[in-house]
């Protein structure tokens, strides 16, 4: 997003846990005179007022990215989610900031009961507590929206992948049989159906719902509209790395969570994409090419580990 920003002349400021040179995705525009990085933790840090200030817009990508973490600790998604997006909100309403992207999760839905599910498909009953807290922000956004007079675009976003990914289904499977190429154990039954979308095409989503759509707020499922299994990937997988001879272990979770792959995992979702697709935007890869390109990726780039 910050590459995409810059490009267009925007001066960008990134508040982030981690430091600059640990930030590798960022290395190509890091001298860039319109950004700025500030490394901070915002579930620790006392106050955002000064660091938000002179800004129009907030893009809130911060949250916990480890979901089957939070059912450890369960403060988790609380703190790194819900809580946080409260401070953010809060700045926004000292500074006088009146325009916020936020970034949900189909994880809100749970166990949808229409699919393809659209964004007026509820009730809405998550069952993982990161999906809990995109709900709660969700509300949050909307509550500080209409009380102080602010916009918020929600994306409820499908699978984002892409290079350079550090965590998910693809980075992990290649980082094994990068370790071990004659097996690979699978998390899951395999018959796991989830809806992609290549980063490239979720950043054009969003700039282009931004630009172009002006209610007070604006929810858009945003990801290809398709679906690909885990086998499916799986078999991409061995294609593209040559090792179609490795031996495959898929490794079910306890009783009751019907062939997921951990505890709080929706086993199989696909979004109606239709409300965004009127605003003039489609996505350009499926599913099945999103999930190409990135296993293409992530093979030949140095930060599989």
């Amino acid at each position: 997003m910050a590459h995409r920003l810059l490009k267009q002349g925007h001066t960008v400021k990134i508040i982030d846990k981690i430091q600059q040179d640990e930030a590798f995705r960022l290395n190509s525009i890091q001298n860039n005179e319109k950004l700025s990085y500030l490394q901070l933790d915002l579930t620790t840090s006392p106050s955002l007022v000064s660091e938000f200030k002179g800004f129009d817009t907030v893009i809130h990508f911060a949250a916990n990215l480890d979901i089957p973490l939070g059912s450890k600790y369960t403060d988790l998604d609380l703190k790194q989610g819900t809580v946080v997006t409260h401070k953010v909100l809060e700045t926004m309403r000292i500074n006088d900031i009146k325009e916020i992207i936020f970034p949900s999760s189909s994880t809100i839905y749970g166990y949808a009961d229409q699919m393809p599910t659209t964004e007026n498909t509820g009730m809405l009953f998550p069952i993982s507590l990161y999906g809990a807290s995109k709900l709660a922000s969700e509300a949050l956004v909307s509550a500080f929206c209409h009380l102080y007079d602010m916009k918020s675009w929600i994306f409820r976003l499908g699978n984002v992948i892409g290079n350079y990914m550090k965590r998910g289904v693809i980075f992990d499977l290649v980082n094994k049989l990068k370790k071990n190429s004659t097996e690979l154990q699978i998390l899951g039954d395999g018959g796991q159906s989830k809806d992609y979308i290549y980063i490239e095409d979720c950043i054009d989503g969003i700039l282009h719902a931004y630009n172009n759509t002006h209610e007070r707020i604006n929810v858009f499922n945003l990801s290809s509209g398709t679906t690909i299994t885990v086998k499916e990937i799986v078999q991409i997988i061995l294609e593209e790395m040559n090792m179609k001879n490795a031996k495959l272990e898929y490794i079910t979770g306890p009783s009751g969570w019907e062939g997921e792959g951990w505890a709080g995992e929706i086993r199989s979702f696909r979004y109606d994409i239709s409300k965004i697709k009127k605003t003039g935007w489609s996505p350009k890869l499926s599913s099945h090419e999103a999930v190409r390109l990135s296993i293409k990726e992530t093979i030949q780039n140095n930060h599989v580990q």
